[in-house]
């Protein structure tokens, strides 16, 4: 019998003109599928998650660990047309992310951006580039981490100078790249480790080349093994971010986890992205085959032999109870992790010290569950009541005693050790707090963006990653990318691509 329950009504597109429609998230044959319809284009059904269990197991988890409140019910006249963060977002900025360009030295079959496209060249100047991240820089609270990106960033002869400026303002700095130009540079991996780089985002789809032919034209593996290893040598970290789809991809998901492990001293993590439907992407691929999170989820616990389950995967707003125990600490706060709990899952595995190749995730030492609840009672407390940072000390070496296995953890890391450095990380938060047990944990994650398809404008009015325009917009990443790219690479763009590589060739570009 095909049941069908209404689990809440949105607001969607369509997928076809990006009209907004009225939609629906309902639950059916143990999937989660949006549903909507126009008046001109007719219906859409999208797959939201294909497991319904672990949609209600992720929502009710987000609910009761980081007391997030339901979504809300106010008025969304111009939402998501008239965008640049506004008094309905409930989240702030986590992640900026600022592309320094449209150009790429790829031709990406899958490309959410388009880039290279023949239209005029969107090049924000230096000039441009350092108002945005003072604009940043004087957000409430500041994001930590500011990501350069494109098109491919690192085609700019200017990216150094980018970076460092990033750094000189105190922001972690991602680079989000296909790694390419550094892998041919060594001296260009040292300049940016030299200019404040903290991480590179490299676009990693697999462990053989058939997916990067499918995917990006061409092999790049042997490339991308290289930039590897000359990261290794200037210490810069390392996210490993593979596009993935059904049949294409998703069989080498538990490889890529595994070739992490083995190379934990350099690769922080890995932050697989489900495809989405904007760019190119629909030109080459179906979402028939869709990868949702759920999906995903279920393929890491099959490729790791249940090493890492499904609920050893959890939402992203888990980081909200420590957060608000750090914001007694420390003279600024952190913007909360809140979007909405279908947005992504992630955890951190412990590489084991007697094996590279045997890892397991921090909840099988750390009781999530009681864990999550006594922060939440320690930030009630320290609301509602006069306490002193030494009383919370205390209560958070309680809590830490009273979630960790100790013998797990003796095991692997030291009780003592450990204990020191979960109220270590809670008063003093850096990244240097976590220690020398940092270059054995490992970020798995996955973060599935939104397009036409599948738009919820529940999910957008909660997003924590957000693009900087020009004109000093905070947009949120998955409706820029549907409704504003385009128009702003357009209305910003400086020069004409035939203009802009002479000025590249003859290495003149002007600010």
């Amino acid at each position: 019998m095909n049941k069908s329950k209404v689990i809440r009504e949105t607001i969607s597109v369509c997928p076809v003109c990006l009209k907004k429609v009225k939609a629906k998230i309902v639950e059916e044959n143990g999937k989660v599928l949006l549903k909507k319809s126009c008046t001109l284009h007719g219906n859409f059904n999208d797959v939201y998650w294909a497991n319904a269990e672990l949609y209600h197991w992720a929502e009710d988890f987000a609910q009761k660990t980081s007391e997030i409140k339901p979504f809300s019910k106010q008025p969304l006249d111009k939402c998501p047309y008239d965008c640049g963060l506004c008094s309905l977002h409930a989240s702030k900025t986590v992640m900026a992310v600022i592309d320094v360009t449209n150009e790429c030295d790829l031709k990406c079959p899958i490309c959410f951006a388009n880039s290279p496209n023949m239209r005029s060249i969107y090049e924000p100047t230096k000039e441009n580039i350092r108002r945005m991240l003072r604009f940043l820089k004087k957000q409430d609270p500041p994001p930590p981490a500011v990501m350069f990106s494109g098109g491919e960033p690192t085609v700019r002869d200017d990216i150094v100078e980018i970076v460092n400026m990033a750094h000189d303002l105190r922001f972690m700095v991602l680079l989000a790249t296909n790694g390419l130009k550094m892998a041919q540079n060594p001296k260009m991996v040292k300049n940016l480790k030299n200019a404040g780089l903290n991480i590179v985002y490299l676009q990693f789809d697999g462990l053989t080349n058939p997916p990067y032919e499918k995917l990006r034209g061409t092999k790049l593996l042997q490339k991308k093994l290289k930039l590897i290893k000359l990261c290794r040598d200037s210490d810069i970290e390392i996210v490993l971010v593979p596009t993935v789809h059904g049949g294409i991809n998703d069989n080498e998901i538990g490889d890529i986890i595994r070739f992490a492990a083995e190379n934990v001293d350099i690769i922080r993590g890995i932050v697989f992205q489900p495809m989405s439907f904007t760019g190119r992407t629909g030109n080459l691929v179906s979402s028939k085959n869709r990868i949702c999170n759920s999906l995903l989820a279920k393929r890491i616990e099959e490729q790791t032999a249940g090493k890492i389950s499904e609920k050893d995967l959890f939402p992203v707003s888990l980081m909200v109870p420590p957060i608000k125990v750090m914001s007694n600490f420390v003279a600024k706060s952190w913007p909360l992790f809140t979007p909405t709990p279908y947005c992504g899952l992630w955890n951190w595995v412990l590489i084991s010290k007697q094996s590279n190749g045997l890892f397991t995730p921090i909840n099988r030492f750390l009781n999530f569950d009681v864990f999550m609840s006594d922060l939440n009672a320690i930030n009630r407390t320290s609301n509602n009541q006069r306490i002193g940072k030494i009383s919370i000390y205390l209560k958070l070496l309680f809590t830490a005693l009273r979630s960790l296995d100790w013998r797990k953890i003796q095991q692997e890391a030291g009780l003592i050790n450990t204990v020191k450095m979960l109220i270590k990380i809670h008063t003093k938060p850096s990244y240097g707090s976590l220690g020398d047990i940092r270059r054995r944990l490992l970020l798995i994650g996955c973060m599935a963006f939104m397009d036409p398809y599948n738009f919820d404008i529940e999910r957008a009015k909660r997003c924590v990653i957000h693009y900087v325009t020009p004109d000093l917009r905070l947009i949120p990443f998955c409706a820029y990318n549907i409704f504003y790219r385009s128009q702003i690479e357009q209305m910003y763009s400086t020069a004409n691509q035939d203009s802009i590589t002479s000025n590249r060739l003859l290495h003149q570009l002007p600010e």
